[in-house]
């Protein structure tokens, strides 16, 4: 089934702070047969958005880059126009506002300006329109614009008008807002019952909202329209995944690579399908195959460095979180996981350090603080390890690990009614800590010794009739 729309033509690159002169440009092309290329508009809900991004600059001709302040200091912006100019695509800088001309970077002065800033908007776009394809029918109806409600649609179907509706949906997705995209995408239904693109999206801003049983629903009926949708069954995947179904969620990953054997996005998640079910091998195998068709994405090499922990291969692990934030450089996710790593290997210092720059970059991240107050804890500083398990505790009063923690330490600092209190919580959370055997699996650092007050904490729990 083909999609809504023509294939675009026309990139727009722009930094944020232009969102709305590159939505108004977009709405513009649209309308004068332009088939432009907007990420608020087109990246689809559940893509990944630096894959999507590449995809649409390999099949875009021309790229418009927007030039301001904002997008000269912008390194997405430049990527942008970098990965383009390999390609050899056509460049149009587009100077939104007057800028001293050695601000503007010195590869943007070899094409041809379109000078926005100081000079009459319509003449500007007429002289832009002249330098790019133009290939769909002229119609202003075509182009999605927010701030117009969409059209009542009679009882025939409008595709027209659900292509506008469908992107309007799309921008309110990226924006955070479900509540607009759910009617934006139920218009787009409305109008159009027989294109699943609606029903695909619709199902991932419910997916969104936790609302997995009705997402499932809006897919299903999408598969009934058209079983040809590789993004169809991804997204269905990523739901049953959310429901602790990964075993569906494998069968769907699998028809989506069948449907598209380059999908970057489906290895991912059907890596993450290998996880969940315990087969840590092909999860490596797969997160793989994603890399091989996108290394930008550090999530990719973040997920894949925890298959390799999964498998105690925690060298591997740490060169995949290196990768990682070479991309991303405060990737607070991949910095954690490599203090584990660290831990695992018993590189103590380079763990604390790690976790040290976790809470600074993130100070309610809880389990920093747990694999800090067993660091402290293994080097005898037994306050400090209490007082990062009582953080643990406060940001997270479920978490058994904040409570066994607190209690090895105050069972180090002689305070037992304390210790008593605290490690019985944590094995009313969790029963693995009813036995040193089972709490062996949540200690990393200086273990046997770990595993000895814990069996120290059960022999006192039971003779003081606390717990039996």
């Amino acid at each position: 089934m083909g999609e809504l729309r023509d294939a675009p033509t026309t990139f727009i690159s722009y930094a944020r702070a232009d969102e709305s002169f590159a939505r108004r440009l977009y709405n513009d092309l649209a309308a004068r047969g332009v088939v432009p290329w907007l990420d608020r508009y087109d990246i689809p809900p559940g893509a990944i958005w630096d894959v999507e991004i590449q995809r649409a600059l390999n099949t875009c001709s021309h790229i418009l880059i927007v030039v301001s302040a904002a997008s000269v200091a912008s390194n997405n912006v430049h990527a942008e126009w970098n990965y383009a100019e390999t390609l050899g695509k056509t460049l149009v800088p587009l100077i939104k506002e007057q800028l001293p001309p050695e601000q503007i970077p010195y590869r943007l002065h070899g094409p041809n300006w379109v000078v926005f800033a100081g000079v009459e908007y319509e003449r500007a776009l007429a002289t832009l329109i002249e330098a790019l394809p133009v290939t769909a029918a002229i119609n202003p109806a075509a182009a999605p614009n927010p701030a117009t409600p969409a059209p009542e649609h009679g009882p025939e179907p409008d595709p027209v008008a659900a292509a506008a509706a469908w992107k309007r949906g799309n921008a309110a997705f990226h924006a955070g807002d479900m509540a607009a995209a759910m009617r934006a995408y139920t218009e787009s239904i409305e109008m159009a019952p027989n294109r699943p693109e609606a029903l695909i999206h619709r199902g991932m801003a419910l997916y969104e909202q936790g609302r997995y049983a009705e997402a499932l629903e809006d897919f299903n009926r999408a598969q009934n329209l058209d079983p040809t949708i590789p993004l169809l069954f991804n997204n269905r995947g990523v739901t049953y995944l959310a429901l602790k179904q990964p075993a569906q969620a494998l069968a769907d990953f699998e028809e989506a690579l069948v449907l598209k054997p380059d999908y970057a996005n489906a290895y991912y998640n059907r890596a993450a399908a290998y996880m969940a079910l315990g087969r840590y091998r092909l999860a490596t195998e797969s997160y793989t195959r994603a890399i091989e068709l996108n290394d930008r994405v550090a999530l990719f090499y973040n997920s894949r460095g925890l298959s390799y922990a999964a498998r105690d291969e925690h060298e591997l692990a740490i060169e995949d979180y290196e990768r990682a934030l070479a991309l991303d450089g405060d990737y607070v996710q991949a910095i954690g996981n490599r203090a584990n790593a660290y831990a695992n290997l018993g590189r103590i210092d380079e763990a604390l350090a790690d976790y040290d720059r976790v809470v600074t970059l993130d100070p309610e991240h809880y389990l920093a603080y747990a694999g800090r107050s067993e660091i402290h804890w293994c080097r005898g500083d037994y306050s400090r390890a209490t007082l990062d398990a009582s953080t643990v505790i406060g940001l997270q009063p479920e978490f058994h690990g904040g409570y066994a923690l607190r209690a090895l330490a105050y069972h180090k600092r002689g305070k037992r009614d304390e210790a008593r209190q605290d490690y019985a919580r944590a094995i009313e959370l969790d029963p693995a800590w009813r036995s040193v055997e089972t709490a062996r699996a949540y200690l990393t650092i200086c273990r046997d010794e770990a595993l000895e007050a814990v069996a120290a904490l059960l022999d006192d729990l039971s003779s003081s009739g606390t717990y039996l």
